[in-house]
């Protein structure tokens, strides 16, 4: 709640820097000045965020693998049909997500706020060079020649298939060394987490420097955007809700009314505080008394935390096409089919992470040759999203639950 404070904090404080340099109309050196140094903060944290991203996915995919090899081998069916859920849910919320910003299009109203965070003589409108995703250029591209350049280069997805590669391998081996490398690989991946944890303490001041920044160069004009986008989100997760509820209705039925009602203070919660693990107690009851059996709730709830953020899901495949419209990136229905493969994947890789969304997004943004100013745009707006993200990964966790309770008999 505190960090969630500092960072509204921030925005307000950046928004009021931005216009009273722009209302002080100080000599254009001073204030190129001044956008240098905000320049200067935006930056360093972004490095921070690409510095730690591609050990944090090579670490948890890997450990991933290993973990879902053991699952699958002692738990057979009900693995496979929360797995397979899991997946059908996250690919409708990334193409709900996909639908709703193509339907309203705000980024085309900050086309000249991508070109004001470009550097100078780079172009933004023009076609997308879709050959780096085409593919035959993807599949020779997904396979590293030398996973050390992979990681110095920051190709996100060598690294992703790498990480398949060796997590598969390791099931394969002898469970000495299976669970020596599993130890090492849990050592690394909360090596990050820690990093990332301080790394995530600079988000305010991050928040602040865009802000002002884009305030700065672009006038209030972009506030109504943001706007815009927050409530064009929150229209997609109500479809998200809708569409879960009415499903629901059909499989479980009327008796899925009392669940929701039982889970509403912590669904609030977990708005309020934007975070999905405060209600987990909660809703582990609610589910309790609902009727649903411990041996399913106690093994679909871990897993829905870790594979099934609807709400995230729906929040990446907004940001990647917001980011398109401002900037100018033109790119085909294929293209985007692979980039949501990328968020598919990755996204599975940092459940946890504080502030996952910006690591996933930055990885996209990496991986597809966006351009890094990208991660500026949504750093404002991304704590309002984020209590949107939160609770409806709660809600859809909480419901999907009963589904499986429902199908998987013993």
């Amino acid at each position: 709640m505190k960090a969630a404070r500092a960072i509204v904090i921030s925005l307000l404080l950046g928004i009021f820097f931005g216009w009273l340099i722009r209302y002080l109309s100080l000599p254009q050196t001073t204030t190129a000045s001044i956008l240098q140094y905000l320049s200067m903060a935006s930056d360093i944290f972004i490095k921070l965020i690409k510095m730690i991203v591609a050990p944090l996915i090579f670490a948890s995919l890997s450990l991933g693998v290993i973990n879902i090899g053991d699952n699958a081998k002692g738990l057979g069916l009900l693995f496979g049909r929360v797995l397979g859920l899991f997946i059908v849910s996250s690919i409708c919320s990334l193409f709900i997500g996909w639908f709703v910003i193509d339907l309203f299009k705000p980024g085309l109203s900050m086309v000249e706020v991508g070109k004001n965070l470009l550097e100078e003589g780079v172009s933004v409108a023009g076609k997308f060079d879709s050959s780096s995703i085409s593919l035959s250029h993807f599949v020779q591209e997904t396979i590293p020649d030398n996973i050390f350049n992979a990681f110095a280069g920051g190709h996100i997805i060598q690294i992703v298939i790498f990480s398949l590669f060796f997590g598969v391998a390791l099931t394969k081996i002898n469970p000495k060394g299976r669970d020596a490398m599993r130890e090492l690989l849990d050592a690394i991946m909360h090596a990050m987490f820690a990093i990332c944890h301080t790394v995530m303490k600079l988000v305010p001041i991050a928040v602040f420097a865009s802000i002002a920044n884009v305030i700065i160069k672009n006038g209030f004009g972009v506030l109504y955007t943001y706007m815009v986008f927050i409530l064009e989100y929150y229209l997609a997760l109500i479809v998200v809700w809708l569409v879960i509820y009415v499903i629901s209705l059909k499989v479980v039925g009327k008796s899925i009314n009392k669940l929701i009602n039982a889970i509403i203070p912590p669904l609030s919660l977990s708005f309020a505080t934007s975070s999905s693990e405060v209600a987990y107690p909660a809703v582990f009851e609610a589910l309790e008394e609902h009727g649903v059996r411990e041996k399913i709730s106690s093994f679909v709830m871990p897993m829905g935390y870790s594979f099934n953020m609807i709400g995230s899901m729906v929040y990446f495949s907004f940001a990647i096409i917001f980011i398109t419209q401002v900037f100018g990136i033109d790119i085909s229905f294929t293209d985007k089919l692979y980039i949501f493969f990328m968020l598919l994947i990755t996204s599975k890789g940092i459940a946890g992470v504080p502030r996952a969304s910006i690591m996933v997004i930055s990885s996209a943004v990496t991986a597809f040759h966006f351009p890094a100013a990208s991660i500026l745009l949504l750093l404002p707006i991304d704590a309002f999203a984020d209590m949107g993200r939160s609770a409806t990964n709660v809600y859809a966790n909480a419901v999907m639950t009963t589904f499986i309770d429902k199908w998987h008999k013993d």
